[in-house]
């Protein structure tokens, strides 16, 4: 499991082509955010931002392409099995033309309000916590990959605090007041999720999602009140007898892309 607070073994510093990670917006106030895409122009602004900023930390980043989305989303669209908007992201690097040699900047955007991928629009009826992610991703030399992301995992959530200015930029965007903004890897978004489970009381069906997102290939159950919940072969069961619990726990499986079925006790 992913300890609150605390790094394991990170299974999303790959051996392949590509780095995950993110940022993280901390609001003023909760609510959904007058811009939820921002126009081309401006996430390429944004994405050139981000991407110096990135590699003052780690200067070969400029080596790889930096692929960035300028839209805000839930934290649990993030999060979710096979991680759904970075793949879309990579899927879109894939469809656009682009010279041999150093890295390039890529910004998505939205053109007439809609976004270049379906996969990518924001779910906009999971909004309104104050906190909000926008993925980005690195492609390129998988030997790069490799060497940028372990020092991303060591050094990104102590360092990746994003300057006032920039943070500004951003918030005045997306027409919200930012408290903060920070570069998080997926796994630093794990554990910070984990610490928002289980400080409302929600840390087993964390285990089950974690689980889903680092373990897909692996079976976890969690004890539950009046029940259980069992996670195998991509779905989540549960024996639970109470309704409101059982519904409260689909709806929030359903925002991280699992569906829950409902088991009879033997």
């Amino acid at each position: 499991m992913v300890h609150c607070g605390s790094h394991c073994e990170n299974r999303n510093v790959p051996a392949g082509s590509h780095f995950l990670a993110l940022v993280a917006i901390e609001c003023e106030q909760p609510g959904i955010p007058p811009v939820i895409a921002l126009d081309r122009a401006t996430a390429s602004i944004l994405a050139d931002a981000l991407a110096h900023d990135l590699a003052v930390h780690v200067p070969e980043i400029r080596e790889l392409d930096f692929v960035f989305v300028g839209a805000l989303y839930d934290q649990a669209q993030l999060l979710r099995p096979g991680w759904p908007l970075h793949a879309a992201l990579g899927d879109a690097l894939e469809r656009l033309p682009r010279k041999a040699g150093d890295g390039h900047v890529i910004a998505l955007g939205a053109h007439e309000g809609k976004l270049p991928l379906s996969a990518l629009e924001p779910e906009t009826r999971l909004l309104g916590s104050p906190m909000l992610v926008m993925p980005w991703l690195l492609c390129g030399n998988p030997e790069t990959i490799h060497t940028v992301g372990q020092r991303l995992e060591r050094g990104l959530f102590d360092n990746g605090l994003i300057g006032a200015e920039l943070a500004l930029a951003i918030g005045e965007a997306f027409a919200v007041k930012t408290a903060h903004a920070r570069h998080l890897t997926t796994l630093d978004l794990c554990a910070l999720t984990c610490a928002q489970y289980e400080h409302a009381g929600l840390g087993d069906i964390w285990q089950i999602i974690e689980t889903a997102l680092l373990r897909p290939d692996q079976e976890h159950a969690v004890t539950l009140g009046d029940g259980s919940l069992r996670y195998r072969h991509g779905g989540v069961e549960s024996d639970a007898s109470e309704p409101r619990k059982l519904a409260h726990s689909r709806a929030i499986l359903a925002a991280h892309g699992l569906e829950l079925m409902a088991t009879p006790r033997h």
